[in-house]
């Protein structure tokens, strides 16, 4: 499975996941993210990080206790750039494992809940 990265339909929302060929619902969409690309950071050693201030804001997920961020971003999965909507049309699993939740067109741009994760 590929997909394209585009300018979102959210306005000012920058670059969003767009799907190249159909998804059915169910489907795993195991190419979001590349093996690895995903690591923890503490929240004492997320402060020390010497990364703009930008990247930090718009590829970190805060949990209570550290950040869930991109392992290099220098090169960052499509996943990353996936954007937010009350009515998403992907979801995850207590793995972060991410699922088309209905049938998904191409050309779609990809949606996850950000509250969900």
């Amino acid at each position: 499975m590929q997909f394209r990265l585009k300018q979102s339909t959210i306005k000012d929302a920058g670059i969003g996941v767009f799907a190249t060929s159909s998804i059915s619902k169910g489907d795993k969409l195991h190419t979001l993210f590349h093996d690895n690309d995903v690591i923890w950071v503490s929240n004492e050693d997320y402060e020390k990080l010497e990364i703009s201030p930008e990247l930090k804001e718009n590829f970190s997920i805060k949990f209570e206790d550290g950040y869930s961020m991109p392992g290099d971003f220098n090169r960052i999965s499509v996943g990353w750039y996936l954007n937010h909507s009350d009515e998403p049309n992907l979801h995850s699993d207590e793995e972060y494992e991410y699922y088309a939740s209905r049938d998904i067109e191409p050309g779609e741009e990809l949606f996850i809940n950000y509250e969900h994760l």
